[in-house]
């Protein structure tokens, strides 16, 4: 909810500052283009069902798909592993990711737009474990594999666990993406899996995980941005593109677009 008033506040800040300057004030329009985007790569394992499917996913795309019609642009949806999919947008061979944490390794090749979304990091897991099992180091002490996704920003505990035991992974299973991830899960291949909150809520309306798995704790909470390539995004591009996303949340058009019936990525 704090998160939600800040956004509307600093919105309503900018548009007032904005609508009574001269139009040509803002950004210029660019010429037509278009951005690759990473999606999920296809269906895992039935069971777990798509992320691509997801309201929450969906609207990550409308929310970019919106933005990117400001600024004379549209999308392209290319289905990539998420590893490889970051070596891209480092590369400037793919133009944007959706869900980015901003880390500061990360702002070395990406310019981040947003936040479009409070990302809350929960661990889902199999209902044989404890309810006694309340944080990290509780848990990896269970015997089992505990599944990732690959290159994904799980929080500064996290990050400080991986530094001082080298040896954690060898217990992880470093994903191509949520799919396969929760497809590692529900196939019973590891014990736990680590995922957004609003993604895990979706998956627990199901009755036949919801009788099989629970939300057992947060590790870490964080605002998750639209990341745009520095190699193929140029300075006039990323002005217009934080421009109108200020422009956006500030009219209402973001809450009105999170509010719709997603529709299907192509």
């Amino acid at each position: 909810m704090l998160f939600k008033k800040l956004q509307l506040l600093s919105g309503l800040l900018l548009l007032a500052m904005l609508l009574p300057l001269s139009p040509r004030l803002l950004a210029e329009p660019t010429s037509p283009c278009q951005f690759s985007v990473r999606v999920e790569s296809e269906r895992q394992h039935d069971a777990a069902g798509s992320h691509n499917d997801t309201r929450v996913s969906q609207q990550f795309y409308a929310l970019l798909d919106g933005l990117a019609a400001k600024v004379n642009c549209t999308v392209q949806p290319i289905a990539l592993p998420a590893g490889r999919a970051i070596k891209m947008l480092e590369q400037g061979k793919l133009d944007v990711m959706v869900g980015m944490s901003e880390t500061v390794e990360r702002a070395k090749y990406s310019y981040f737009v947003g936040p479009h979304h409070s990302e809350r990091m929960v661990v889902f897991g199999s209902r044989r474990i404890a309810d006694s099992v309340t944080d990290l180091k509780q848990l990896l002490a269970l015997d089992g594999v505990i599944s990732i996704t690959e290159g994904a920003y799980y929080g500064p505990e996290w990050q400080q666990l991986l530094q001082d035991n080298p040896a954690l992974q060898s217990r992880l299973f470093a994903a191509s993406g949520n799919q396969q991830k929760l497809a590692m899960l529900v196939s019973g291949r590891v014990m736990a899996s680590l995922e957004d909150e609003a993604i895990v809520d979706e998956l627990l309306k199901r009755d036949d995980l919801k009788s099989q798995y629970r939300k057992l704790f947060v590790i870490h909470d964080n605002p998750v941005y639209f990341a745009f390539s520095r190699q193929s995004v140029n300075q006039a591009l990323l002005l217009q593109l934080q421009q109108q996303w200020q422009l956006m949340q500030a009219s209402g058009e973001v809450d009105r677009i999170r509010q719709q019936l997603p529709k299907a990525l192509p």
